[in-house]
């Protein structure tokens, strides 16, 4: 290979360059050596608030903004339910996120450990004020304080609200001066608000509502928080308030979307349907989801609620099922449609309608669980114990104690199961028996008649199971929700169920 000729003066160049390079190196490794938290000089600030900052801060960052993505993107709203303010108060988003703010702890907490300089720099003859406020100082690097913050948010989306209020209380405590003490006194009155601690909660509200010098930037965050404050006490109209507050400076449409959708229902609860409908009128212009637009479009419309011409509704209801785009809302659809026979009189439609509304409910678990216990209800009431018993167990499959008056709906199922129970065990009994007189070629043809029957029902119910992916299928293999009849024989039918699930 020929050799590359290099000139002179080039050669000289990279020499220098080298020369320079090296110094440079050997400068900074004696400069960072230098560097210990029990000195406080300029050099050693600037390294450790530098390394904090880039090193350790932003990816413990990042790691809670990961967390709470994931919780916006991957939790479902429950429309059947006024929808919380900030979705991390559901409980399951607790789970969802532990790792990364696990990981952001971790970080925050080592942050703390090895860049915290709390030694007081070398005193000088000349002593300004500034100096002196500047020495007075307990904390020297500027990112200590928001550390705290940091791990006290991260604890806070883990439901772990006392260790959060501890981080949040020591950065008011200790960093009075810093504006960072604005953003702990935020987060504690969320903190306090989801441990229905509201007396503290309230006095943090009126001490920052009354100090000049809060943050323009966290006056969103802050109205959101009051918003929530008293939409968890029952105050619909200071939480209404208080979301136009946060609306009126928010950005991002999507946001807005949600808020609105709130003030919507809230005015619905509070018996005030035109500001209802308005609001939610306010929802179908904004930029959200398709499922927040259908559900703002259909309540606008003033379908749940049952103000406005119902022939008319009824038809724009039809309509909204004949397009594909809402295959996915058809469970919604039925229930609207039940509710608008239902409160017509037409109870046997308004059955119809919301045995439709269950059968048709494969995505949305909430609006599956509201539309079988609205059908139990009803069962309930015209004493079909057995159908009563068969909804309210569909339902207590999905539900949790979270779900409201649970403690009531879990004790009516109770009892209806072991009332049910019996009157299996009479009608077994009697089914035996007029079974035991028959012929015995009659008996037999009888019995072969109802397990094919059962099998190719069986058969049917596993392929919409794994077409569907529901549970609800899932869980009709077991027998609970059980349509077929034959007079007088009911008793067979529950042999011959429980011996295809045993098997």
């Amino acid at each position: 290979m020929k050799k590359q000729f290099i000139p002179k003066a080039n050669k000289k160049i990279c020499l220098n360059k080298l020369f320079l390079h090296t110094i440079g190196i050997i400068f900074l490794v004696s400069l960072f050596a230098g560097c210990s938290t029990e000195k406080n000089t300029r050099a050693s600030r600037a390294f450790h608030n530098l390394t904090s900052h880039y090193n350790i801060y932003f990816n413990a960052n990042e790691s809670i903004k990961d967390g709470v993505q994931n919780i916006e993107e991957n939790i479902e709203n429950d429309y059947t339910q006024i929808l919380p303010i900030f979705k991390s108060s559901i409980p399951s988003s607790a789970g969802m996120v532990r790792s990364d703010m696990d990981y952001a702890v971790v970080k925050g907490s080592k942050l703390i450990e090895i860049h915290s300089i709390t030694k007081k720099p070398k005193p000088k003859r000349n002593r300004t004020r500034r100096y002196i406020e500047f020495a007075s100082q307990e904390e020297f690097n500027k990112w200590i304080d928001d550390s705290y913050i940091l791990i006290g948010k991260a604890y806070f989306y883990q439901h772990n609200f006392s260790a959060a209020i501890t981080n949040f209380s020591y950065v008011v405590r200790k960093f009075s001066e810093e504006e960072t003490k604005y953003e702990a006194f935020v987060w504690l009155i969320r903190s306090y608000t989801e441990l229905e601690r509201y007396i503290e909660a309230s006095e943090i509200i009126q001490a920052v509502q009354g100090d000049d010098n809060f943050p323009k930037n966290l006056e969103v965050d802050l109205a959101l928080a009051t918003a929530d404050y008293y939409k968890r006490q029952g105050d619909y109209l200071e939480a209404i308030k208080f979301l136009e507050i946060a609306n009126s400076k928010i950005i991002w449409k999507s946001n807005k979307a949600r808020y609105q959708y709130i003030i919507a229902q809230l005015y619905e609860e509070l018996g005030q349907p035109a500001k209802a409908a308005e609001a939610f009128t306010e929802v179908t212009k904004m930029n959200a989801d398709y499922g927040m637009h259908f559900n703002a479009m259909i309540n606008a419309a003033g379908v749940f609620s049952g103000e406005g011409d119902t022939e008319k509704l009824k038809k724009d209801l039809n309509k909204l099922l004949r397009d594909k785009k809402n295959i996915d809302f058809k469970d919604q659809i039925y229930f609207a449609l039940g509710n608008l026979f239902f409160k017509e009189g037409n109870r046997d439609m308004a059955v119809e309608n919301y045995r439709k509304s269950v059968a048709n409910s494969f995505q949305n678990q909430y609006q599956r669980a509201l539309s079988a216990i609205t059908l139990a209800d009803i069962y309930f009431e015209d004493l079909n114990y057995k159908g009563a018993q068969a909804y309210y167990d569909s339902a207590m499959i999905i539900i949790d104690d979270t779900y409201p008056n649970y403690n009531e709906l879990s004790v009516k199922y109770r009892s209806l199961t072991n009332l049910v129970d019996n009157l299996n065990t009479v009608e077994r009994q009697d089914s035996l028996q007029r079974v035991a007189l028959m012929p015995e070629a009659e008996r037999k043809a009888l019995i072969a008649n109802l397990i094919s029957e059962e099998q190719e029902r069986q058969r049917n119910i596993e392929n919409l199971a794994m077409q569907s992916g529901s549970s609800y299928y899932r869980n009709n293999r077991t027998g609970w929700v059980w349509e077929a009849k034959i007079p007088g024989l009911d008793g067979i039918f529950i042999i011959l169920k429980l011996f295809h699930t045993e098997k």
